[in-house]
């Protein structure tokens, strides 16, 4: 099972919103989702979801404006190479200017307004949970299309 992160950066001026990224290649291709990737041999799983969000996005976020929000397991039955341990991150506090990488595209969105329809389908079960600030443990089974949900089971 693969160790990875996601990191979602929240602001709330004028409104609040969330910053996702368009996955211009490789694994989640076409969809929105947080910064993240894989954590590397002997990292920490926080300093893993800094690393990953500075290289996506540019932006730079102090170890202690990170918040942990749980974990998710996702299991794919047709694909177990894609099975992934995922650590949630939030931070409300950073710098620099989202800018594009080779990987993502970042773009804002009214956090009421998120585009379901363009991330992965367990994200609109499990997102609300931690947007409202609840730490989840959670595990995703996806159907053999490796895309959709089949069964999921959240703990708050």
């Amino acid at each position: 099972m693969i160790l990875a992160t996601l990191c979602f950066i929240l602001r709330d001026n004028p409104h609040p919103q969330i910053l996702l990224g368009y996955k211009k290649r490789g694994f989640g291709q076409g969809k929105y989702d947080g910064f993240g990737g894989k954590v590397l041999e002997g990292e920490e799983i926080p300093a893993a979801a800094l690393r990953e969000l500075h290289e996506e996005s540019g932006i730079t976020v102090d170890p202690t404006d990170l918040s942990y929000f749980g974990v998710i397991n996702f299991i794919f039955p047709a694909k177990p190479e894609f099975e992934q341990e995922v650590h949630v991150f939030l931070a409300d506090k950073w710098t620099g200017i989202p800018l594009e990488s080779e990987e993502m595209r970042p773009a804002w969105f009214p956090r009421s307004q998120l585009p379901y329809d363009q991330m992965w389908d367990d994200s609109h079960i499990w997102m609300p949970y931690v947007l409202s600030g609840q730490i989840i443990q959670a595990t995703f089974t996806m159907n053999d299309d490796n895309e959709t949900v089949k069964q999921y089971n959240i703990q708050l």
